[in-house]
C-alpha cells in the first residue's frame, strides 16, 4: 500500500485473514505470531453472536491519538514508524470490492444517508491499525453481545460516528486499545478507556491516551516519563482524572468485599467505566490496571448489611460476572469475580484465559464533580430506608425487597419514571413540581421485577448524621395508597 491517496478493499473475514491484514498494516516483515489481542479480536468477531462476513480496509487513516503519539515520541526516533495508521471496518454481511463500488454509486443516486442506515443495520465497529508491530491495535471500537438481556454496558447516549466513502455510519461502544509502552502504561488505557466514556457522555471530546499520561505525570513523576515502561502510580492516576475536569472516587474491597460489589454496580448501572487495580501472583504481585465496562445481572441476590448490628441487610441482584476491557487480552473479555474468606475478592477470566485468579485491590472511578454522594452513601441510604420498605410491603414480601442504585441525569430519571406502573396523572403532577439537581441518585425498591418506589435524591450534598440523613428530594410509589404513609415519614419531600 502507498500513503499517497485512499485506498479501500474488501476482504472476507475470518481469523487468519484479520491476522494476515494485521500484520500487514502494522508492517511486520516475514511471518509473524498472532498476538493475544489479535487472536481476541478475531474470536470476539467470530463468535454467532456478531457473525462477521467482511472486513472493510481504509489506508491509509489518519487517526488523531496515533498521530499524537507519532508526533510526540515516535517522530523524534532514529527510525520512525509511518506516520499514517489503517482503518479496519467490520460487517456481518458480505461485501465484495464490486458490490461496494455499486453501494457507493447507488449512495450517490439515491443518497447517501438511506444507503448509509441499510448498511449501519450490519456494522460492528471499527478498529484502527497502527504501523507498529508490537502494539498494532490502536483505537477499537466493537458492538456489544446483546442476546442476553440481564447485560448492562456503560455506553454513551450517543454512537462512535464513522465517515467511510461519504458513508456515515455509528457504532455504540467503549474504546479499547492495545499499550504501548513506548507512551503510555496499562493504567493509562484503562484511564483513558473510562474518561473518553465519561467525557462522551456529558458531550465532550475523549482525550488521547498520549493526553493521559501528560495529565498523569503533569505535578507527579516517580521515573521517566517517556518510554512509559514504568507504569503509573495511583496517585497519577487519580490526577489524571482531576485534570480531566472529574473528581477520582477511590475505594478498597478489604473488609466490606459485598459493599465494594455494590459500590461498583451502582457506577457501572450509571454508565460509568470503573478502572479496577488488580494484582497476579504468577507476576510477583505486580499490579494491573483493567476497566470495568459492563456486567452480567443474576438472578439471585446476596446481602449487605450495615456495620451497625442491623438485624438484616438490603438485598441486591448479584453480578457474579462482569465484562471488562483488558490491554493485555482484548475488550469486553469476560469475567467471574466471587468474595475469597469473607475479605477479599478473586477475579478469573472465562474461559480461563489466564490460570491463576487476581486479587481485586482498589477501584478508581471518574464522577462528574458535582456528584458529591457516592455510591457507598446511597447504599446507606438505603439501609435506612430499609425498615419503611419493610413494613410498607408487609411480612409476606419483606425478605423478597430487591434494591437497584445509580446516579443519572434528571432528565433520563423523570423519562424513566414515565412507566406502565405510575398513572399518567402522577407522572405529570411530579414532572411539573420536581426540582432536581442535574445529576441525581436513583434508590429504587422492587420485589422480584414489580415496582415498590422511586427514591430521588440530592447528588450535589453529602449524606449528612443531622438533621437529615441525605439530601432526599423526592418519593414515588407505584401504589398511591402509600402516600401517606411515606409522606408521614418525611413531610418535607415531594411525594406524588
Amino acid at each position: 500500500m502507498t500513503d499517497d491517496r485512499l485506498q479501500i478493499s474488501c476482504v472476507p473475514f475470518s481469523r487468519e485473514a484479520l491476522h494476515r491484514e494485521i500484520c500487514r498494516a502494522s508492517r511486520v516483515s516475514g511471518e509473524c505470531e498472532p498476538l493475544d489481542q489479535v487472536c481476541y479480536l478475531g474470536s470476539y468477531l467470530a463468535d454467532a453472536e456478531m457473525g462477521a462476513k467482511t472486513i472493510v480496509i481504509e489506508h491509509p487513516y489518519v487517526d488523531r491519538h496515533f498521530l499524537q503519539e507519532y508526533a510526540n515520541y515516535y517522530a523524534t526516533t532514529l527510525r520512525p514508524p509511518p506516520p499514517k495508521a489503517t482503518r479496519f471496518h467490520f460487517f456481518r454481511r458480505e461485501i465484495t470490492n464490486r458490490q461496494f463500488t455499486f453501494l457507493l454509486r447507488k449512495a450517490a443516486t439515491q443518497g447517501f444517508d438511506k444507503t448509509a442506515r441499510k448498511l449501519n443495520k450490519d456494522y460492528l465497529g471499527f478498529s484502527v491499525i497502527r504501523p507498529l508491530p508490537d502494539a498494532p491495535v490502536g483505537r477499537t471500537v466493537l458492538t456489544t453481545f446483546h442476546s442476553v438481556a440481564d447485560r448492562c454496558y456503560t455506553l454513551p447516549p450517543h454512537p462512535y460516528r464513522v465517515h467511510l466513502c461519504g458513508l456515515r455510519l455509528g457504532v455504540f461502544g467503549v474504546p479499547f486499545q492495545q499499550q504501548e509502552q513506548a507512551v503510555g502504561a496499562c493504567a493509562t488505557t484503562a484511564v483513558w478507556s473510562a474518561i473518553a466514556q465519561v467525557m462522551r457522555h456529558d458531550g465532550g471530546r475523549a482525550p488521547t491516551p498520549f493526553a493521559v499520561t501528560e495529565a498523569a505525570t503533569r505535578n507527579w513523576v516517580n521515573d521517566r516519563v517517556f518510554p512509559a515502561a514504568s507504569g503509573l502510580k495511583d496517585e497519577q492516576i487519580l490526577e489524571a482524572i482531576r485534570q480531566f475536569g472529574y473528581s477520582p472516587f477511590h475505594f478498597n474491597p478489604l473488609e466490606r468485599p459485598t459493599l465494594f460489589m455494590l459500590a461498583v454496580k451502582c457506577y457501572l448501572r450509571s454508565g460509568i467505566p470503573v478502572v479496577l487495580k488488580i494484582r497476579y501472583p504468577e507476576d510477583s504481585y505486580e499490579a494491573h490496571a483493567v476497566t470495568i465496562v459492563g456486567f452480567r445481572e443474576e438472578t439471585s441476590a446476596i446481602e449487605y448489611r450495615e456495620t451497625d448490628g442491623t438485624s438484616f441487610g438490603i438485598r441486591f441482584k448479584a453480578l457474579t460476572r462482569i465484562y471488562v476491557h483488558d490491554d493485555r487480552l482484548g475488550p469486553y473479555a469476560r469475567a467471574e469475580w466471587r468474595i475469597d474468606e469473607g475479605r477479599f475478592i478473586r477475579l478469573k477470566y472465562l474461559p480461563n484465559e489466564h490460570d491463576d485468579e487476581a486479587e481485586v485491590e482498589s477501584a478508581m472511578v471518574p464522577v462528574y464533580p458535582k456528584i458529591r454522594l457516592s455510591a457507598q452513601d446511597l447504599i446507606g441510604f438505603a439501609s435506612e430506608l430499609l425498615p419503611l420498605f419493610r413494613y410498607i410491603v408487609g411480612p409476606e414480601s419483606r425478605d423478597k425487597l430487591l434494591v437497584d442504585l445509580r446516579f443519572c441525569l434528571a432528565g433520563d430519571c423523570l423519562a424513566s419514571l414515565f412507566t406502565p406502573e405510575i398513572s399518567p396523572a402522577r407522572y405529570a403532577n411530579f414532572a411539573r413540581h420536581a426540582l432536581l439537581s442535574r445529576y441525581v441518585g436513583l434508590i429504587t425498591f422492587s420485589v422480584a421485577d414489580d415496582l415498590i418506589a422511586h427514591i430521588i435524591c440530592d447528588s450535589t450534598d453529602m449524606r449528612r448524621d443531622t438533621p437529615d440523613s441525605a439530601p432526599l428530594l423526592a418519593i414515588i410509589p407505584r401504589y398511591e395508597e402509600h402516600i401517606d404513609v411515606l409522606r408521614q415519614y418525611n413531610p418535607e419531600a415531594l411525594i406524588f
